[in-house]
């Protein structure tokens, strides 16, 4: 994307159980992906204004030799996000059909205007880690219909499935960029996890990373210029930026310990991401313009998760372990301010914000069995959004990356 002078922009063109209540941690896919310590090398699925710029945006960056890298420091970055609209409806997993599906609800099930709609339509396969995109109208998915696991796209009414990447091997966490027709995922179609891009109107793939270890968990940035994503290539994970015009590559975290799973803010001023200290794992903000990090979340037996910006982007939500009790909060960054959101004395978790940033939905078992809850953003009453017998998590409302079925 190039910005003109009169500011106008220019763009160039795992196997899940039924019996998985959903304790936060995610444990099945923890087996399989093995995050915790380090990217499993066997992974097998079983049966999230800048300069303008005058370089190629086609270029695919090339792998430098480890010996030969030279720390570049963190540009200062001011991201100008792409103004978007916003429709109001929920996102959800569920097995009420029997195997998981990617389901849409408007309204509140059991009321006399909701609707459902199935969105993933899968024939009897797993269907998870949808993303919206930023205009509302099309949803990406993983799905292993096929076989292997491989990126699908609807509509935001289910009339359509299509298959989008078509390889033997594996294609995960999808997102959408801001230009509502990219999207950027991780396949390990070379041996090893690496990042790529797809155009879903032309088919056109691109691979953004190309270094032997593994690039994971791509999160794109509000203006589409940029994304972030976790990699092992120093033996444990850390945080790095690519600036997808030119393919330059910024690591962003350099501790011993591992920093995983980045997400942009809406407003482009903020990277949330957790970082494993002493054995737990604290949930990290970076400011880009000052370029200091704060941990939120400091503390003993405090263990948080699924983070979740909201709209504005000054807003985080988190699920997070306190007293033995696994509940969502959220965090005010302009007064550095937490708050409890869920209030039942059992597993609350995966929170996710409505657009307007007023409520958010979480996944809760206060029923018996998991349905989707939403809360005021800063605490009170807590009201069903599912109703079904079935297993019900896993929501995503506004935001364009659905956090909680990517496993830790």
């Amino acid at each position: 994307m190039t910005l003109n002078n009169d500011g106008t922009r220019t763009r160039t063109l795992v196997t899940i159980p039924d019996s998985d209540i959903l304790a936060g941690t995610n444990d099945h896919l923890d087996a399989q992906y093995n995050f915790k310590q380090g990217h499993t090398e066997d992974f097998f699925y079983a049966p999230e204004e800048s300069p303008p710029c005058d370089s190629d945006p086609t270029r695919t960056p090339t792998s430098t030799p480890e010996d030969e890298e030279e720390e570049e420091e963190v540009p200062v970055l001011n991201v100008v996000p792409e103004p978007q609209v916003c429709i109001q409806y929920i996102i959800f997993h569920t097995f009420r059909d029997g195997n998981l599906e990617i389901y849409r609800l408007d309204g509140v099930e059991g009321s006399g205007n909701y609707r459902l709609y199935n969105l993933s339509q899968g024939p009897d396969s797993e269907d998870s880690r949808p993303s919206r995109a930023w205009n509302d109208s099309l949803v990406a998915f993983q799905s292993n219909r096929d076989g292997n696991l491989e990126i699908y796209l609807t509509d935001n009414v289910g009339s359509f499935q299509q298959r989008l990447t078509g390889t033997t091997s594996n294609n995960i966490n999808p997102m959408f960029l801001p230009d509502n027709e990219t999207i950027v995922f991780q396949s390990d179609r070379n041996g090893n996890w690496d990042i790529f891009s797809i155009n879903i109107r032309t088919g056109e793939e691109r691979q953004l990373t190309t270094n032997s270890a593994d690039d994971v968990f791509p999160y794109a940035s509000p203006d589409e210029e940029w994304i972030t994503f976790q990699s092992n290539r120093n033996g444990n994970e850390d945080i790095f930026l690519l600036n997808l015009l030119t393919g330059d590559e910024f690591q962003l975290t350099r501790e011993n310990s591992s920093q995983i799973f980045p997400a942009w803010s809406p407003n482009g001023d903020y990277l949330a991401y957790l970082s494993d200290n002493d054995g737990e794992w604290d949930l990290m903000i970076y400011n880009f313009e000052t370029q200091e990090t704060i941990n939120i979340t400091e503390g003993p037996g405090r263990n948080a998760d699924n983070h979740s910006w909201s709209p504005q982007g000054f807003r985080i939500a988190y699920q997070s372990e306190r007293d033995g009790n696994l509940d969502v909060y959220s965090y005010d960054l302009r007064t550095n301010t937490e708050y409890l959101v869920s209030d039942y004395v059992g597993p609350d978790s995966s929170p996710t914000w409505d657009c307007g940033g007023s409520q958010i939905s979480f996944t809760s078992i206060r029923d018996g069995d998991p349905n989707i809850f939403s809360a005021p953003w800063n605490g009170g009453p807590n009201g069903n959004l599912t109703i079904h017998p079935a297993t019900d998590k896993w929501s995503e409302w506004s935001p364009s990356k659905e956090h909680g079925s990517r496993g830790r």
